[in-house]
């Protein structure tokens, strides 16, 4: 009889500590007396075209995911496993590898968008048993006081609700035998990794992330020892500066470190160095992060059209000769240039310049804003589905905002975290 196989699915969550996901796969296998495979799929839709014709996900997310995938094999071959790579989606790769192994579980983690959602249905309608985890939430579904249909509708009466829970608390997986005992063969349709150096890389960014656990850790320690930490909400919106922003983002979208453990090493900071605002202000911001999760996942479907969950109608055309201007940094404003610029270059942009480029794209190009979310979701090196289309449809008065959009003043705002120049001569030469 053909040993008992617990397949680990890796979507967005390409690290070890602090890993729920790990740690069930872990425990169902050790309880059965089974092995775990950790399975990675890059998969097609990754790499296919959108309803714009726009790639799903461009060359910085690749390289980024392509160096986090290469580290998390890394951190589990030193614990005596590995990770197997699929180029097809996860029931197609799964019903190959079924062929010669005998898969009774399949464990992964809480869809946060429709197509993660329908992929898992996709799943268990061949037959698998799937396991979820709530693996990159601040919070587990049954810790929340509303089920899905009644979120609140707006990010403030979210955080009025749940501030005061108990988030959970960062874990380290323990590692069974389960975990060692690696099948080792050959995985149907394998994948060899193309190498970093072949993806699109920043010729100019303040902070060279690189994707992997190790690497956050290395540079969420050093922000904290550099204590940038009880500056952050006064300095967070400024375009220049490394220790400015957290730089965080690009590693919680690809799963190097949990929102979690951010959340317990900020206590912990402030119970050495003392509370203030700025330390609470980072707190707030992954408190937006989760409320976004899950909304998209209240909203489903409804998040990405045009009418968004509110079903009002917004303005905006998709006039090519516009959007290709706004694309390129090539409109009448030199804020939005520079951002823009540099997006397209590095993969990155402040929160900040996210919020005054979508501002000008909607209120004065008078684009339809899914133009803007769908190419935010090709370049961004921190692509994160709910957050990404949430802010948008936020910003574009279609989501869970009560003003009913939000339209910025460029000029006020350039002034005011720009005042030097400093960063539209950098990218405005």
């Amino acid at each position: 009889m053909r040993p008992e196989i617990v397949i680990w699915l890796v979507r967005d969550t390409c690290r070890v500590d602090d890993n729920p996901g790990l740690k069930r796969a872990t425990t169902l296998a050790f309880e059965r007396g089974a092995s775990v495979i950790p399975l990675a799929c890059l998969e097609p839709r990754r790499w296919s075209h959108q309803q714009f014709g726009m790639p799903r996900n461009g060359l910085h997310w690749a390289r980024f995911r392509s160096e986090s995938l290469r580290a998390l094999r890394s951190e589990l071959v030193a614990r005596g496993n590995g990770l197997w790579v699929s180029a097809d989606e996860p029931a197609s790769a799964l019903n190959r590898a079924r062929q010669s192994l005998n898969i009774v579980s399949v464990v992964c983690d809480r869809p946060v968008a429709t197509e993660e959602r329908l992929e898992n249905e996709r799943i268990e309608a061949e037959g698998y048993s799937v396991v979820v985890s709530d693996v990159d939430d601040l919070f587990r579904a049954e810790q929340l006081p509303f089920g899905l249909d009644e979120l609140p509708g707006t990010f403030s009466k979210f955080r009025k609700v749940v501030e005061k829970k108990p988030g959970i608390e960062p874990d380290t997986p323990s590692f069974t035998d389960a975990l060692t005992s690696f099948i080792n063969q050959p995985w149907p349709d394998p994948v060899e990794w193309t190498e970093t150096a072949d993806y699109a890389s920043s010729s100019w960014t303040e902070v060279r992330t690189s994707g992997g656990e190790s690497q956050a850790k290395t540079h969420w320690g050093s922000y904290l020892d550099a204590k940038a930490l009880s500056h952050y909400k006064h300095t967070r919106n400024a375009f220049c500066g490394p220790m400015q922003s957290s730089h965080l983002s690009a590693w919680l979208s690809h799963g190097c470190i949990s929102a979690r453990q951010i959340w317990s090493d900020t206590l912990e900071y402030e119970a050495r160095e003392g509370a203030n605002e700025s330390i609470y202000w980072l707190r707030f911001e992954l408190l937006w992060r989760e409320y976004f999760r899950w909304y998209s996942r209240a909203s489903d479907w409804t998040l990405f059209r045009h009418r968004g969950p509110n079903d009002r109608e917004p303005s905006g055309d998709q006039n090519k000769t516009r959007f290709e201007a706004w694309k390129t940094g090539h409109t009448s404003c030199d804020i939005v240039d520079a951002a823009m610029r540099e997006l397209n270059e590095t993969g990155w942009m402040r929160n900040r310049g996210r919020q005054l480029v979508a501002s000008h794209l909607i209120y004065e190009l008078n684009l339809d804003w899914r133009l803007g979310a769908s190419y935010f979701e090709s370049q961004l090196v921190d692509f994160d589905v709910a957050s990404n289309w949430g802010n948008w449809a936020y910003i574009a008065g279609v989501g869970p905002d009560p003003r009913g959009g939000r339209i910025f003043n460029l000029n006020d705002q350039a002034d005011r975290y720009d005042p030097d120049h400093s960063y539209r001569s950098r990218w405005l030469p």
